[in-house]
């Protein structure tokens, strides 16, 4: 039974090409370029849509999956009175995702940030732009998801 080399992305999992029908000697011989790794498995998966599946713990990968949503992700609300009380939460993050807030602030997901956002705002802009947040969310194995979440002036 021949078997697939799969080149991927080593932070998103994401696979970007395969090399077919491989013998142990070339997979040992074989080489990615920097910020990918690669998996070894049996020929015939699909490669679009998909990721090198990896347990968390362990970091051993075991197979190829579909690309999944952020469905796991949660936001309480997406309007928030810009009165430095009212807040947004986002919860539901996991631990080594990528949190980026409006392209100014990111970090890493871990046991010490937590696993929920909690977004506030203490002005009001009247430049409409400004009264919006966009948090980017990255995790292994999954889309690449935004979410807006849009601040309005107190009454």
């Amino acid at each position: 039974m021949s078997e697939t080399i799969y080149v991927y992305d080593a932070q998103t999992g994401k696979i970007k090409y395969t090399v077919d029908e491989v013998h142990e000697s070339q997979v040992e011989s074989f080489h990615v370029a920097d910020g990918e790794s690669f998996y070894v498995g049996p020929s015939g998966q699909k490669i679009s849509g998909t990721f090198v599946k990896k347990d968390m713990e362990t970091g051993q990968h075991f197979g190829i999956t579909p690309i999944e949503n952020m469905v796991f992700i949660n936001l309480n609300k997406h309007i928030v009175v810009a009165n430095g009380t009212d807040e947004a939460v986002i919860s539901g993050l996991r631990k080594g995702m990528h949190v980026d807030i409006n392209h100014e602030h990111s970090y890493i997901v871990d046991d010490e940030s937590g696993s929920t956002l909690e977004l506030s705002c203490n002005n009001y802009s009247y430049v409409a732009q400004h009264n919006e947040m966009k948090v980017y969310l990255k995790a292994y194995g999954c889309h690449d998801s935004v979410i807006s979440i849009k601040f309005v002036e107190e009454i």
